[in-house]
């Protein structure tokens, strides 16, 4: 296992991200799209061209948690961005799914779009679903990059409960606690995407899917991945003690990579650097 800490030049900033030139590149993101699933629809945006990319959004967001970032992937990948079921525009779910349940269902839209060997990226419980994928479907998948996920496990979630039904139990945010999890200074824009996002969700779907990492062995995942796989902290974000804890573990295939004044959405605070990293892990899968 190799660790690095990346200092990333400066991120472009929003009103650059919203410039006609990006938003020319995402042209194709604008479309939503379905695929139909034994549960239901999955809402994807799609963009880009060369190797597949699957993106997978924290919980009580959806795809637009990478809409900074896609732009900046669209000429090195065939980028697919889903609405995680039960959220977003995608179809409801029952509320007590569990990780292999959505990884199933990531990999019926695998299937459906006849991706060939995707990398799959996730964040939070994105990485869960992510490595669920590469331990079920190993075959399938090219490479994971999981970000800024919560090592801990089933242990850590029971001590760490009462915190985690507070932060889901209300879906609307304010904006000093939306900027409490950022790093990088939060516009109106994404916060009225934020609460929107959230408010598709719904608190008791965002409970559900804390309960589904709240039950998910993930260090016992890790142990068992034999894909490239790349893990992703902010520096500044709240699983930051992680990255110190899969140091000391056996997980060869595994990098680790924390990105600088960062906080937990990399996508929002460090898109470039984030696509640098993908980048970089496709280059490992090549070479």
């Amino acid at each position: 296992m190799t660790g690095r800490v990346r200092i990333p030049a400066q991120a472009p900033g929003h009103d650059q991200l919203c410039d006609p030139t990006y938003a020319a590149r995402l042209s194709a993101a604008e479309e939503p799209r379905f695929v139909e699933t034994p549960r239901g629809r999955i809402h994807y945006r799609r963009a880009g061209s060369g190797p597949p990319l699957l993106l997978l959004h924290s919980n009580g967001m959806s795809w637009h948690e990478f809409g900074a970032v896609l732009p900046m992937l669209v000429d090195d990948f065939d980028v697919i961005a889903w609405d995680m079921p039960g959220q977003g525009d995608s179809d409801p779910i029952p509320w007590r799914s569990s990780v292999a349940d959505l990884a199933d269902l990531a990999h019926h839209l695998i299937i459906a779009l006849r991706l060939e060997k995707p990398m799959v990226v996730g964040s939070s419980v994105g990485a869960c679903i992510a490595s669920s994928l590469g331990v079920r479907y190993t075959e399938s998948i090219r490479a994971i990059a999981l970000l800024e996920f919560q090592i801990g496990g089933p242990a850590w979630f029971a001590e760490h409960w009462p915190l985690v039904e507070a932060m889901f139990s209300t879906p609307t945010m304010t904006r000093e606690a939306v900027q409490n999890r950022l790093v990088t200074t939060l516009d109106d824009r994404t916060l009225a995407r934020w609460n929107i996002d959230r408010n598709k969700a719904g608190s008791r779907g965002m409970l559900g899917v804390m309960w589904a990492l709240r039950e998910y062995d993930i260090a016992g995942v890790l142990d068992s991945l034999e894909l490239p796989t790349v893990a992703v902290f902010g520096s500044q974000g709240p699983t930051v003690q992680s990255a110190g804890a899969m140091s000391g573990r056996d997980t060869r295939r595994i990098e680790i990579e924390t990105i600088s004044r960062c906080g937990h959405f990399a996508g929002f605070d460090r898109p470039d650097a984030l696509a640098d990293i993908l980048r970089g892990l496709l280059r490992r899968t090549v070479s």
